[in-house]
């Protein structure tokens, strides 16, 4: 199971837990907790789960998929055999991980960080193939140099925003996953939104000042921002999506466009992300699944971040307190509505008044409850702000 605020609620995701927790202890897999079961979970040579040749569940599925975005396996079928077995060997050779072709969690963590190295197209690779690729993200705005046929720092940067921008981990590595999405005739073009930072965000917010329709520069594209920029579409007769791309950003720079009326446009907030949030609670957690109604943890927070427009790849828990993308906040007492909070081994969605919403293995579904408990002020690591 996830790494949850225990309620001791047996759920159906504790029942799925107990199965497997049995299968590899070689008990009878009833699913209840009896004397043996019991016994061995209190014992001191019980192992953490361990996904190994020959299982089949959705877990194995989940793994496989992220195999198969990072280049190791072709196909995915939720049975964990011999070429499964052999992509995982290779993929722990490359990631530095003892090769013994099984999932642990260890294994587990290093798949979904933007630190796994692929067995795809990568840094200092160099190709006709990469030059194709270099010329569709050069035609969808995220590559601002020559294609060359060469992958490069720009390449990379660029791979990562598209990855971003499309829902897929953020690795920098082109695998069949984003490959796929890249080349389809849905590709999604770069545009700045919620969540983006840096020298292009600066340009934007001062282009929007001198309009009317901002105060102050920062330089991180938060919802007063998308709320600028959707009163400047608005006014100027662009559709109102609150990102910048093409068409934004060319009548933003023209000299044509009109000035702020004082009508204000609101659109992606934390207020609007909490009631996504809301509108999930009651919906099944189970592990891996990502939406729209069946979610884990990281799942949860992944689907309801881009049902409000926010571009975030799926990250887990280990991978939100590694990022520097979004404000960090360092002390549990300083959240405030609609910021993400990060545990060891669990994400969440703060709600207000000291309440969270996510999606728990204990309770078995989206649930919303305090996150002012001692479990979870002992497990605590760091929110982020991203509105």
């Amino acid at each position: 199971m996830d790494e949850d605020d225990p309620d001791g609620n047996f759920s159906e995701s504790t029942r799925i837990a107990v199965e497997h927790f049995q299968q590899q202890a070689g008990l009878p897999v009833t699913g209840t907790v009896d004397k043996a079961t019991l016994d061995a979970l209190n014992s001191p040579d019980a192992q953490e789960y361990t996904i190994a040749i020959g299982t089949e569940n959705d877990d194995v599925r989940d793994i496989q998929e992220r195999l198969y975005e990072l280049g190791y396996i072709s196909k995915v079928t939720g049975y964990f055999g011999d070429d499964t077995e052999r992509a995982v060997k290779k993929f722990q050779k490359l990631n530095d991980l003892p090769e013994d072709g099984k999932v642990t969690k260890a294994v587990r963590e290093m798949l979904y960080s933007e630190d796994a190295v692929s067995n795809a197209f990568s840094y200092g690779d160099e190709s006709p193939e990469i030059l194709t690729f270099q010329q569709r993200l050069k035609d969808l705005g995220y590559l601002t140099t020559t294609p060359d046929g060469k992958f490069g720092p720009d390449t990379r940067a660029a791979v990562k925003r598209f990855q971003e921008n499309s829902g897929l981990v953020a690795d920098g590595y082109i695998g069949p996953a984003t490959k796929a999405a890249l080349m389809s005739k849905d590709a999604q073009g770069n545009a700045l939104s919620i969540g983006a930072e840096g020298a292009d965000v600066e340009k934007v917010q001062q282009l929007l000042k001198k309009l009317g329709y901002m105060s102050k520069v920062t330089g991180y594209f938060g919802s007063t921002t998308d709320s600028a920029v959707r009163s400047f579409q608005h006014n100027n007769g662009l559709k109102v999506d609150g990102k910048v791309g093409k068409k934004t950003m060319a009548l933003l720079t023209s000299g044509k466009a009109k000035k702020s009326t004082g009508v204000n446009i609101t659109g992606a907030n934390a207020s609007s992300f909490v009631e996504v949030a809301k509108s999930k609670l009651g919906c099944r957690y189970v592990r891996g699944a990502k939406g729209p109604d069946k979610f884990d943890c990281s799942g949860f927070v992944y689907w309801c971040l881009n049902k409000v427009g926010v571009k975030q790849g799926y990250m887990t828990s280990h991978g939100w307190a590694k990022s520097n993308k979004y404000t960090k906040i360092k002390n549990i007492k300083d959240l405030k509505k609609g910021d993400i909070i990060v545990f060891k081994g669990h994400v969440g969605i703060i709600a207000g008044g000291g309440m969270m919403i996510d999606a728990s293995s204990s309770n078995g579904k989206v649930v919303r409850r305090s996150y002012t408990s001692n479990w979870c002020k002992r497990m605590f690591i760091c929110g982020f702000r991203v509105f």
